[in-house]
């Protein structure tokens, strides 16, 4: 009986999740904002003092690793390293001056806010790194320009950082130097060798589904054989000690590169991985919003608001620096600064480390609650701001 509760409400979840997405496309809304507030809805529906729609732990956990190994892999495939022009350049530019800047500035100011450690306040700044900006792209289906492909490209680079950056600084968490040179320096060695094992374990299945998607295809089973390729990678990097996510990562940069490009044919060889992507997209937004309780209090939303704003001024200062030629004008800035949506990339991370938010379990970090917590507050407000920049797109760029 709990097998088919468990079945009856992922086909609801997915049911109300399709409609919403359809519904939101339709009106030039954001699905991801209408599917986190779908979740939020569902987990006060209460039936005999019980939640109506709960898992169990040990399922959230895999799906949330499924979805993280997919998710991770339809990015970083479509990174196409030898298309590298000016607009690729730039956006490359872009990601790395506001990394950097989120990275030191942006962690000072969590840290003196909201009074938490200096690693968790780092953690927050490098699950806030990515940008979603296909999140938006329905209300601007319409227009072409400069600025909208620098965003897209800027998605793609920071996408493989928004999921691998977390998980190494929990590494570096769990065993966190006293300041000491020797114990720092015997900290690096796992932590190298979580590198080597994740490169080599998603280049090795990469050769693999090289070879076999190179001569032969098949409708069903080529398809198939991606998905899981993917899974593989990060079962296998994790089982050497590396890190699954930097193997998947691997490999969709390598399979994108190398393997896709030659493939007989092309069409179709993604089709099944694009299609279960999307339904865990809709499945882990509307998780996300039942697995995390938001404190409803004035002080969590003041500390939330001005770090945000403190986010925004941190973004525009990195986007003015990169773009400093006059075909950029402020309010085109002013567009690039403030659409910088999450999306799935960074949802996925804080529904998993919601899931191992436990003692004992793999991910546990005293005091991560209330990181998870602004983080799914951010992915609100940036989606909410870039929906309200993106109505103003024709105003505001002119291309």
């Amino acid at each position: 009986m709990e097998a088919l509760s468990i079945i009856t409400s992922i086909s609801v979840l997915l049911l109300v999740g399709i409609i919403a997405s359809v519904l939101a496309n339709k009106i030039k809304l954001p699905d991801v904002l209408i599917l986190i507030l779908l979740g939020l809805a569902a987990a006060f529906i209460k039936y005999q003092g019980k939640p109506l729609i709960e898992f169990p732990a040990l399922f959230l956990a895999t799906i949330s690793i499924l979805a993280l190994a997919l998710i991770v892999f339809d990015s970083s495939v479509r990174l196409r390293l030898r298309e590298l022009d000016v607009h690729y350049m730039k956006a490359l530019k872009l990601v790395i001056v506001s990394t950097l800047f989120i990275f030191l500035f942006f962690s000072i100011v969590s840290h003196l806010v909201l009074g938490i450690s200096l690693w968790l306040a780092v953690l927050f700044a490098v699950m806030i790194i990515g940008t979603s900006p296909e999140v938006v792209l329905p209300m601007l289906s319409e227009y072409k320009g400069e600025v909208l492909n620098v965003l897209k490209l800027e998605a793609l680079f920071n996408t493989p950082l928004t999921v691998v950056l977390p998980f190494i600084v929990i590494d570096f968490m769990r065993g966190a130097p006293t300041g000491v040179l020797p114990e720092f320096i015997s900290m690096l060695t796992p932590f190298l060798t979580k590198l080597v094992a994740g490169i080599g374990a998603g280049v090795f299945v990469g050769l693999i589904l090289y070879k076999l998607t190179k001569k032969t295809y098949s409708p069903i089973y080529s398809p198939l054989a991606v998905i899981v390729a993917a899974m593989l990678t990060y079962v296998l990097s994790e089982n050497l000690g590396g890190n699954g996510v930097l193997a998947v990562t691997t490999l969709g940069i390598f399979f994108g590169n190398i393997a896709f490009k030659q493939a007989k044919p092309k069409a179709g060889l993604l089709s099944a991985e694009s299609v279960l992507t999307k339904a865990l997209f809709i499945f882990v937004f509307i998780l996300v919003g039942m697995t995390i309780k938001i404190p409803l209090t004035l002080d969590f939303f003041i500390r939330s608001g001005i770090l945000f704003l403190s986010y925004i001024l941190i973004r525009f200062i990195a986007v003015s620096l990169c773009f400093r030629s006059k075909d950029y004008s402020f309010s085109k800035k002013l567009f690039m600064t403030f659409v910088s949506p999450k999306g799935i990339s960074t949802a996925t991370v804080v529904f998993i480390f919601a899931i191992y938010n436990m003692p004992g379990t793999a991910y546990f970090i005293p005091g991560i609650s209330i990181v998870l917590d602004l983080t799914l507050v951010f992915i609100l407000f940036s989606i909410f701001v870039s929906s309200i920049f993106a109505w103003q797109y024709k105003r505001l760029v002119a291309d």
